[in-house]
This record gives structure tokens, sequence and C-alpha cells, in this order.
């Protein structure tokens, strides 16, 4: 590509952009620099990682939500709105694929419509992947049209929020007029607690932009229930009851840092940080930008009381999480998140729990008492820590590729209890059952490196990101794009390749080895659970048509 090249003259679409930057981007050149050369090469194996599956999917499954990277075909797997596509908006505009990014701008424009998904779709999924890939789509390009999709989609949605209990159910139909939603069946009587405590960010956000209040209030809503709700460690259960006339916690149910708890967490702290101005130079930044999306009015919501008591949440459960869920591992000591379930640890760990490590890091780093604060230090330690334990749930297996869960063989133990119906793999501190030995490129483990990259500056986390590049490019490279490990032990390309691929795990690798990125995780932006950068509510201009 030609940098001179007016970006008008590619696509005429970038005109209509309210004067955000759409310019082509292409990547300086490498200089003398050693690491600078280093950074250039490898950020451009990235770039062709996201070119080559991108390339795959608009061939053989353009407007279908995934790719099947063997069949060379498509299939709809979220409902039929094109969730690898729109889930993927962001990361082609931040990689420079502008071109990509327009076309794939078109199909939203002229081609998804709501109107025909015709099965039931998770509120959670479809909030997190859709929603957030729309929002995150417009907070960098200004183009209305992501708006417009993104506010009847949340529109539509809404129909989950009307149940009794204020806590809505976790699937819903998107047809126009639809009053249909309904728990998921393996758990009828109860939603869980990740899927109800992540849309937050999201819906806050298209309210900002919208000026419709609705969308904020209804999710915020679920988040004043569950406070009023709070147990006295802090620690919520994976499942909250909502078919009756009031909510209420399934006491039953296990605590745990991964699946059904995880992304709760996470949200209690960056509820706060979307809201929350943190510092001085905050206030002039729309001021000294020339970026016309920017807020011009500097809205903030510090003395917004419920703001602060989120933050205290996430902090009384991350008191807890020390006190009750910590453990060390035989025989290297690793530090690993316990679940909770009838009041005893149990020692499995999810790879999804390892968000935490990244998660503390940057609650320590915009901790109210500062960084050098006594439990601001205990949480960037132990970020650190259980970033290196999922580091070795890469390194301890025969690809480098991490499982979807271990089972820690507790300090003191050197054995591990074995399941008269599973076979278990066994390495040096954990053990690994076939049922969960498999790897869908989940990107929780790079997004913790990302997190404490881009917080510590210590490469050490950069190289880790890099070296799982590797192993995925080794292990999981097809004709057309990328699939799933059957096996961390003894491989096996599986027959589909998640949105959140290109959506996160890429991203975030593409990030760590751009350190010329616009995103700022303290200053100016909040990454959805999803890895959908939104910039902080200050910083939004609201939407008009």
């Amino acid at each position: 590509i030609d940098p001179s090249n007016d970006v008008s003259a590619v696509n005429p679409l970038v005109e209509t952009v309210n004067g955000r930057n759409g310019s082509i981007r292409v990547d300086n050149p490498p200089g003398k620099d050693d690491d600078t050369t280093d950074l250039f090469e490898r950020r451009q194996h990235i770039r062709n990682a996201m070119l080559h599956v991108w390339e795959g999917y608009r061939v053989y499954a353009w407007g279908l939500d995934e790719l099947l990277p063997l069949s060379y075909s498509g299939k709809d797997t979220w409902g039929g709105m094109g969730t690898s596509l729109v889930d993927s908006l962001g990361t082609l505009w931040i990689m420079g694929l502008y071109d990509e990014f327009w076309q794939a701008r078109d199909w939203v424009a002229s081609e998804l419509d709501f109107d025909s998904v015709k099965k039931a779709v998770s509120v959670f999924e479809t909030t997190i992947r859709n929603l957030g890939g729309l929002l995150s789509a417009y907070d960098f390009s200004g183009d209305p049209i992501f708006v417009t999709k993104a506010r009847d989609l949340a529109t539509r949605l809404l129909v989950a929020f009307n149940t009794r209990s204020g806590i809505p159910h976790g699937h819903a139909h998107l047809q126009q007029g639809s009053k249909k939603s309904f728990n998921t069946h393996w758990h009828e009587h109860a939603a869980a607690l990740s899927e109800v405590g992540t849309l937050q960010l999201e819906f806050r956000y298209l309210s900002h932009v919208t000026g419709d209040p609705i969308f904020g209030s209804k999710a915020m809503q679920i988040m004043t229930i569950l406070k009023n709700l709070q147990p006295e460690n802090g620690l919520y259960p994976n499942f909250v009851k909502n078919q009756g006339w009031y909510a209420s916690l399934d006491t039953k149910s296990k605590i745990s840092m991964g699946g059904m708890g995880d992304s709760f967490y996470e949200y209690l702290l960056k509820i706060w940080l979307q809201g929350k101005s943190l510092y001085t130079e905050e206030k002039d930044y729309c001021e000294n930008e020339d970026d016309s999306s920017c807020a011009d009015n500097s809205t903030t919501f510090d003395n917004d009381p419920e703001l602060e008591a989120y933050r205290s949440m996430y902090e009384k459960a991350m008191n807890s999480v020390h006190k009750l869920m910590v453990r060390e591992s035989y025989p290297n000591k690793l530090k690993y998140v316990a679940e909770i379930a009838n009041n005893k640890a149990v020692h499995v760990f999810d790879h999804l729990a390892c968000f935490l490590g990244g998660n503390l890091a940057l609650g320590a780093y915009t901790h109210p008492d500062g960084l050098d604060s006594p439990p601001a230090q205990r949480d960037l330690e132990l970020g650190k820590e259980l970033a290196s334990t999922c580091h070795e749930m890469y390194v301890q297996t025969t690809l480098g590729m991490a499982p979807e869960q271990v089972q820690f063989k507790p300090l003191g133990e050197k054995t591990t209890t074995k399941s008269r119906h599973q076979q278990v793999q066994e390495v040096k501190d954990f053990s690994v059952t076939t049922q969960a030995s498999y790897n869908l490129l989940r990107p929780e483990s790079i997004e913790t490196f990302y997190l404490l990259y881009t917080l510590t500056g210590d490469t050490m986390y950069r190289e880790w990101s890099w070296e799982i590049f590797l192993s995925i490019e080794k292990h999981c490279r097809t004709n057309i794009g990328y699939g799933s490990l059957k096996s961390v032990f003894s491989g096996g390309i599986q027959d589909n390749i998640e949105s959140f691929f290109m959506a996160e795990t890429l991203k975030y690798l593409y990030l760590m080895h751009d350190p010329e990125n616009d995103i700022d995780v303290l200053r100016t932006h909040v990454f959805t659970t999803e890895a959908h950068p939104l910039r902080k509510l200050q910083f939004v201009k609201p939407f008009s048509t």
C-alpha cells in the first residue's frame, strides 16, 4: 500500500466518519534499533495471521457467525448475525486494515438484519460479541451506522429484562415485537452471575452516545440488586435465582473466578473505571485533542456514590480471594485461585480465570489509595504470580498450549485423586482430564500479559505472548485460517474457530507489539470482557443524527 495515498481515494466512505482518523495505516519501516526491528517484524506476522483468517472467513463464511477452517465453509453458531465479522471490527481498525474494515462496515449497513434471527440468542454472548463489536467500531470510526445497529440490537435484547425480579433471563428472541425470553435449560431457575454482571459497560456506553437512559438503567439495575444481596465476604455464588418476585443468590452453587463467575468481578472494577476520572490531566484531554468525536463536555461521574460502591464491592471480593481462595501448587509453588464448593476448596483452575492476573494489576494501578498502598501492592504481586502460573499452563504441556482447565496438586500433596471415569494427563504441577485437554485459542492469558506489560513495562510478558503465538502458528494454522486444538498433548486441529480469536487473542498480541497505539488503559479507555476498547464516558461525544 502506498502510504501517500489519500484514504478517500481508496474508500469514499471514510469521508463520512465525522472527522475521525481514517487514513490507511502503514507501519514505519524498522530503524537501526534491534528492539524496534523485532517489534516491527513480529507485528507483521501477527497482522498476517489476522489477514489469513479474515480472508478465509471472507471467502468461505462471509456474513456467517463462524468459519469452519477444515470444511472450507461456515456456520451460524450465535443466531446468524455475522458474529465473527462484527466481533473483529475493532481488530481490523487497530491493525490498520481499513479496506477490510470498510468492506465489513458495508455488510453491517446493508445485510445485518436482526429480524432474520429466528432462534433465541444468548443475551450475554450477543452483548459482548455483537453489541460490543458495534460500539467499539463506532468508537474508532465515528460512523453512525454502528450506533444505529447497536441501538436496534440492544432494544431487542431489553425483552430479557422484563422479569419480576429485575435480573434478566439468559436468552431472548430478537424478532420485532417479540416478548419471549427464558433462562438456559440447564439452569432454568437461575441466571449465571457472569452473564448478568457483564452487560453494563456496553449498555452504559450506548446510553451515553444515544442520550437514551433506558439501556444503562436496565443494566445497572442488575448491579443495584446484586449490591443489596452482597455476601459478607463479597464472594458471590455462580448463580442468581431470578424466577420469583425477588432475586436471591443460589448459595448451593460454587464460587469461582472461572466460568460463570469471572467477568462479574472484572466489571465491578471496570464500571468504576468507565465513569471515573483518575488523573487531573484527563480534564484537559479533550481540549488538547484534534479528535472531533472527543466529548466537548467534561461530563464525569466522580461524585456518583454508586461508582464508589462498586469499587468497594470489588475490593471486598479481592480481599476474600486472598484469604479464602489463593493456594500454592506442588512442587513449584505456583499460585492459583481455587474454587469454593460447600465451603471447601476445589483445586481446579479454568483458563478463563487467567483474566484475573491482569485485572488485579489494573485494580492495583488505579487503587484509590495509590499504587504504593499495601492492598495495591498485594494485588499486583498476586497478579504477577497468577500470570506466571498461566504461563506455566502453556509451558508444561507437550505443544506449548494451555488446556481449558487444570487440576492443581496442592502443596503438601504429591498426587491428585483421579476419577474412575476420566483419563488424566499428569504434568509437573497439575493434571488435565481428557475432557478438558482442548484449547479454543482463548485470550485470557494473553490479556493478562498485555495488561502487565502495558502497566509495568516488563518485556517478559511480551515474550511470553510471542511464545504462544508461535505455538498457535505451529499447531493451529490451516489453509484458510486457524482451528482449535483437540488436545494440548497430542494435537489435532478441530473444525471450529471462535470469533474471540480475531476479536481478542490477535488484538492483544498485536497491541503488545505496537508501542505507538493510542489505547491508554489508565486514562482514556476501558476494555470490555470481549477486548473491545471503549473510551471512558467523559471522552465520548453523544451521538446525533
